[in-house]
């Protein structure tokens, strides 16, 4: 019933022109985040480490670059953990600002809980460029617990854990607002033509000639002189700036929780859905069997009895006689009584009928 309300009132709210601002719909080319990561190693860890020969050999080849000369063998790893070590560097972060890491068991540690992670280098895709270095307390926000005979109760994942401002920025990632020549490339997080269009229509109002679609992503935007000695100013000025938008009709569908999303431009051509309901039951019974009077040898039995019914309830047929948006064909199939998960496979059967003009995504 959920997911039926759900799709209804979706589709009656989205019918309506949707308008967002300039710098919700888009972002700048050549600014964007950045991945980097690295191989760090944990320790303090309370007997909750690895049992492999890894964490006895990162930790073996740290202690040889601090003049110490250990056998991996001489290290116990009860209290080591080898991890992954991943971050965002946002765009613009400047040397010595600090940003959050996360580190991820690679082992076979039961927890990272309250380890310390020893300082790693987080480099790029290059495998080169050392971007940052990470050190910190590790925090999991989880608890887990084990008996003697085997049972375990776990909160949370405690094989994971952050390090919040834990890598410090060695190294900053150039990015570019502006071509040397003045033109600044817009890129719409969701494609369409028609909010492209929308959106240089807009820009042009405020400072004519200034923009033109490149394609249903890209909008380029030649600045104006004076406006090319500041960019960020720029960007403040048109960021307010309303655009109709113009969403692809879809219908999205999570098979897991049986939610349905339809946009208000979906559209349902003229078809006839047949909806059905076919139960079975199976009963089971035990019959004592007596042996007759003075029988010689005779003994009392239990007998299973299997009692088995198959009821199919009649067939319904909704004709839907003309085009039709997502809110009238929820109204037309509530009347079926159709459940959540008999409404996935009917939007599934539209598509592959053709009924269903729109884009049909299953999660």
């Amino acid at each position: 019933m959920q997911a039926r309300i759900l799709l209804f009132l979706v589709a009656a709210t989205l019918a309506l022109p949707a308008q967002a601002k300039l710098r919700d719909l888009v972002e700048i080319s050549g600014v964007r985040d950045n991945q980097i990561r690295g191989i760090g190693l944990i320790v303090g860890l309370n007997g909750t480490g690895d049992r492999s020969i890894a964490a006895q050999q990162l930790a073996a080849n740290l202690l040889k670059r601090l003049g110490n000369n250990f056998l991996p063998q001489q290290i116990s790893p009860d209290n080591l953990a080898v991890v992954m070590v991943t971050a965002t560097l946002p765009p613009f972060t400047r040397t010595g600002a600090r940003i959050d890491v996360t580190a991820s068991s690679m082992g076979d540690a039961t927890s990272l809980r309250g380890g310390q992670l020893i300082a790693t280098q987080l480099v790029g895709f290059d495998n080169r460029t050392v971007y940052a270095i990470a050190e910190g307390a590790v925090l999991t926000g989880a608890v887990s617990a084990s008996g003697a005979t085997g049972s375990k109760e776990i909160i949370n994942h405690p094989t994971v854990g952050r390090v919040p401002g834990g890598a410090m920025v060695e190294q900053e990632v150039p990015q570019r607002l502006l071509a040397p020549d003045g033109r600044m490339v817009m890129h719409l997080r969701k494609g369409s033509y028609e909010t492209a269009k929308n959106l240089a229509d807009e820009i042009n109002r405020l400072i004519p000639g200034a923009a033109r679609a490149v394609d249903g992503l890209a909008i380029e935007v030649r600045l104006p002189e004076a406006d090319r000695r500041d960019p960020v100013a720029f960007l403040a000025r048109i960021g307010d700036i309303k655009v109709k938008v113009s969403p692809k009709a879809s219908v999205v569908i999570n098979e897991r929780s049986g939610t349905i999303v339809a946009g208000g431009d979906v559209v349902v051509l003229p078809v006839a859905i047949t909806h059905a309901n076919l139960s079975i039951s199976v009963k089971e019974a035990l019959d004592v069997s007596q042996p007759n009077p003075f029988s010689p040898g005779g003994t009392t039995e239990v007998v299973p009895r299997s009692d088995v019914s198959i009821n199919e309830q009649g067939a319904q047929i909704r004709m839907l006689p003309g085009a039709v948006g997502a809110g009238e064909l929820a109204a037309a199939l509530k009347t079926l009584g159709v459940s959540p998960l008999d409404l996935i496979t009917i939007f599934t059967m539209l598509k592959e009928q053709g009924a269903l003009q729109a884009e049909l995504i299953v999660q």
